[in-house]
């Protein structure tokens, strides 16, 4: 068993790709990293806090780190209830994990987020898993996964 590193949320359907991007100003002092769940709170994006209810975006480039609000845009995936997710796994997957519903959770050290299936917030279901020597194989920690957002995890419009 292999132990990877965590990487980055990214899209991994070429329909999740081609809905494109939206930019959204930037809540001030955000240092939310690309990848990181995000939310429209105010009018401004900002990072997620812990083990949320609901997101919207998944952001396409490290934030900016502004003194102000607004100070700059931040471009951002928005999240659809089709959309297939590329994500790093907390535990040692199993292909008895698929279909399964975990929480994600954002790593204290990198700042990337991962599924964890210690987290209760049940925000994504597996998919599959991303075989390749770079992303891992089942049974490898912090291994990539296929995951897709559950309907009511996702904040409306």
């Amino acid at each position: 068993m292999a132990t990877g590193v965590y990487e980055p949320i990214v899209p991994w359907s070429p329909t999740t790709l081609t809905k494109g991007t939206v930019a959204l100003p930037e809540k001030a002092s955000q240092t939310f990293k690309k990848g990181a769940l995000v939310i429209f709170n105010g009018g401004y994006v900002e990072e997620a806090g812990t083990a949320p209810s609901t997101v919207r975006f998944i952001a396409t480039e490290d934030a900016h780190n502004g003194g102000s609000d607004g100070t700059y845009e931040c471009i951002l995936w928005p999240i659809g209830v089709d959309d297939w997710w590329e994500a790093s796994c907390e535990d040692a997957v199993a292909v008895a994990d698929h279909g399964a519903v975990y929480g994600l959770v954002k790593d204290a050290t990198t700042g990337n987020w991962f599924v964890d299936d210690a987290d209760t917030a049940d925000q994504v279901e597996i998919i599959r898993f991303v075989q390749t020597p770079r992303l891992g194989n089942v049974g490898d920690t912090k291994a990539r996964a296929i995951i897709k957002f559950q309907q009511g995890n996702i904040a409306s419009a």
